[in-house]
């Protein structure tokens, strides 16, 4: 019986996994990626198929951010890949809300940028999610109330409102994607926060933000004076 030769990969992939041991800051971009999809393809060579991620996505940060959806469109990878990369952003997103969780109250839009950048900023269609606070500026929920197409969501203010209503929330920060990459606010995101912003006053309710994000940025309407 003859016996099987190893791998070729699996002394490279010994190699660099001594070397992040050794230095992780020594390991070019290619090479991260590469140790890191092992984890999710233990038998392949990975080393293509990371570099044909960056190619594709356009850097290591590009391809750790996109969609999993996306994934299956790199050869190498299929459905198992993909359910690793949603397992890594909800790890992100969990880390983000759980600094945001531990803090007393927060007041500014750089404390929920993370958390919400790291929900939303990789989606291909949009979502528009609500924050709701105490009277203290204190976290209750960060809850999705709306998904849509790939280039818009009906946002109802009227369920927005009752959301809040009923789990007794002081403040709301709105909070939806804009997949194209520009977090500029359109028209339709004016009119809405304004009818938002109307209405929330009529039941003492305090509109705090509303913020657009992307996967490279976000804008606040309370930081450009829309609120």
């Amino acid at each position: 019986m003859v016996k099987e030769a190893p791998a070729h990969y699996l002394g490279h992939r010994e190699r660099l996994r001594e070397r992040i041991d050794a230095d992780s800051r020594a390991l070019s971009d290619y090479e991260v990626l590469e140790l890191l999809l092992t984890y999710a393809l233990p038998r392949k060579d990975t080393k293509p198929i990371a570099k044909d991620m960056i190619s594709h996505f356009g850097s290591l940060g590009a391809a750790l951010l996109a969609d999993p959806g996306r994934i299956a469109e790199i050869p190498g990878l299929g459905e198992g890949a993909a359910r690793f990369w949603r397992t890594l952003h909800e790890c992100q997103a969990r880390k983000a809300c759980h600094v945001i969780v531990q803090k007393e109250k927060f007041s500014s839009p750089d404390q929920v940028r993370d958390m919400v950048c790291s929900r939303l900023g990789h989606l291909t269609k949009e979502e528009f999610w609500v924050i709701l606070v105490d009277n203290q500026n204190r976290l209750i929920r960060f809850e999705r109330v709306f998904q849509g197409t790939v280039d818009q969501t009906a946002a109802y203010p009227r369920e927005i409102l009752e959301l809040a209503l009923r789990h007794h929330a002081s403040g709301l920060i709105l909070v939806h994607n804009h997949p194209g990459g520009d977090p500029v606010p359109s028209l339709q995101d004016r009119t809405l926060t304004e009818t938002i912003s109307r209405l929330g006053q009529d039941l003492g309710l305090r509109l705090l933000d509303h913020l657009i994000v992307t996967a490279e940025s976000y804008s606040s309407f309370r930081t450009l004076g829309l609120l």
